[in-house]
């Protein structure tokens, strides 16, 4: 079982944070240049970290190699990777920065907005050229919605790897041509202790429940509208 991919939870609820901060903060403020340079950051280490703590698993790299295809022809996905990337070596944040060719396209929508919003400019995707002035969370927010949906569908197909209800299943453990026995010793306890269990069925589910339930479900459910299903069938849509 993967004993690292929390690094990945947490880089993902990491840039849920700060894209969260970034929401409710002041327009043109300098805690929201923080907020959004902060999730850029986060969100690109997403997909680092995936690769990192999964490289090692069988089928994981065919797998990613789909999985980037698709990231490395979305245009906004590119996008945010050169900003990171600016960021990063050049010191630059583009939230708020209204060039000349826009200015007025901009006072014209802060005036008929109610709410300001925080701006950016970004390739046109429509024209192929030349730039488009957008809503920064909402621009953001479509983008990490993709990372959600990589990690995601990660999740699913590796989920005997990485979620430890679903590792300790009589299937999985069969699949790996171990025992009952042997899920007991991989937490810590004697292997006599398999003998007190009532019957099989309830013993890996005794098993199970010492274990946590998709750390990132929320999130998930919250930006894809899917979420890991629970081995024992318990709630997994959360509230």
């Amino acid at each position: 079982m993967s004993q690292s991919f929390e690094i990945v939870e947490e880089k993902l609820r990491e840039a849920a944070f700060f894209l969260d901060g970034l929401r409710t903060a002041g327009q043109l403020s300098f805690e929201a240049r923080c907020y959004f340079s902060a999730f850029v950051s986060a969100a690109r280490t997403v997909t680092l970290a995936l690769q990192v703590t999964m490289k090692h698993i069988d089928g994981f790299n065919a797998w990613y190699e789909q999985a980037q295809a698709r990231l490395k022809a979305d245009p906004l996905a590119r996008f945010f990777v050169e900003v990171r990337n600016d960021s990063v070596h050049k010191g630059l944040n583009p939230l708020g920065q209204v060039p000349m060719e826009h200015l007025r396209e901009h006072l014209s929508l802060q005036f008929r907005q109610r709410k300001r919003s925080h701006v950016i400019v970004l390739p046109d995707p429509r024209a192929g050229h030349g730039t488009a002035l957008a809503d920064a969370v909402q621009v953001s927010s479509e983008y990490f919605k993709s990372l959600v949906a990589v990690v995601f569908d990660c999740y699913d197909r590796f989920r005997c790897v990485v979620d430890p209800r679903w590792y300790f299943t009589r299937e999985n453990f069969l699949a790996m041509g171990k025992t009952f026995e042997d899920a007991v010793e991989e937490l810590g306890l004697p292997r006599t202790w398999a003998d007190c269990a009532p019957n099989e069925t309830d013993a890996w589910r005794i098993l199970r429940s010492q274990q946590p339930a998709c750390l990132i479900n929320d999130i998930f459910w919250l930006y894809t509208g899917r979420s890991i299903s629970d081995p024992d069938g318990l709630e997994d849509v959360p509230k």
